[in-house]
């Protein structure tokens, strides 16, 4: 496992994260400055909505950076720190990133932490980590132009049929992430309740609900109801951890 780490943070693979890494980094800026200068353009925002907009950005991704910093760092003590910063850098799911590590490993024969991880094994989970992220990539470049032209033929004929997906889209997928996070399934049988990740989701939806309500008459609360309502599910989860 030594000898692993130590090839894992070589400076050869440390030079190479940080070229991806700045790739990403390069095509954020170009892209701000893009959307700058379309919205100065056609004056779409005002100087005092564009601070409004950037507070937002700023303050709700405080909540999603800390639980993929915490699952960097484990991440980091088995693959290293430049697979991890490349990896999380592009993709931003640590989440992801840690179970494709540890399905490489099992392909192997070998188990993320221990002294069968070699560096046959750590290869192979780099190679799954890379292969399973470029799905995304890949669906990204194929099928954004068509579903831009899909949504706007159905924009002119049925708008209220956009809202509604739009609305209807993240409400479901946050349904089946949190369902997944609280309901431990085996082959659909011995189904059982986690009711320490189950009060952490209701406690973190119920956070994000009730400022959106208040923020009518306080908009900073929904500025930062995403920080709010992390903190919120991570109480309420230790709680129903403790007293379980």
């Amino acid at each position: 496992m030594e000898q692993v780490l130590q090839t894992a943070n070589s400076p050869v693979l440390w030079l190479l994260s940080c070229l991806v890494v700045s790739t990403v980094v390069v095509q954020a800026a170009l892209y701000l400055r893009l959307t700058l200068g379309f919205s100065n353009r056609f004056g779409i925002l005002t100087p005092a909505e564009k601070r409004t907009v950037c507070k937002t950005a700023a303050i709700n991704s405080i909540g999603p950076a800390v639980a993929v910093f915490f699952v960097a760092i484990s991440l980091v003590a088995m693959v290293g720190g430049p697979v991890t910063l490349m990896r999380v850098g592009v993709i931003g799911s640590a989440i992801f990133e840690f179970v494709a590590a540890d399905q490489g490993a099992k392909a192997v024969g070998a188990e993320l932490g221990t002294q069968s991880y070699t560096l046959e094994a750590f290869t192979a989970s780099v190679w799954v980590m890379t292969l399973g992220g470029m799905g995304w990539l890949a669906s990204t470049f194929f099928m954004t132009k068509g579903l831009d032209r899909a949504q706007d033929k159905l924009g002119s004929s049925n708008p209220a049929l956009i809202k509604a997906m739009g609305t209807a889209t993240p409400i479901a997928i946050f349904f089946i992430l949190g369902a997944n996070a609280a309901i431990d399934k085996d082959w659909l049988s011995g189904i059982s309740v986690e009711t320490d990740d189950l009060a952490a989701i209701l406690a973190a939806a119920g956070a994000m609900t009730a400022l959106h309500l208040a923020g009518r008459a306080r908009p900073w609360l929904r500025e930062w109801s995403v920080g709010f309502a992390l903190l919120a599910g991570l109480a309420a989860g230790a709680a129903a951890a403790q007293f379980a």
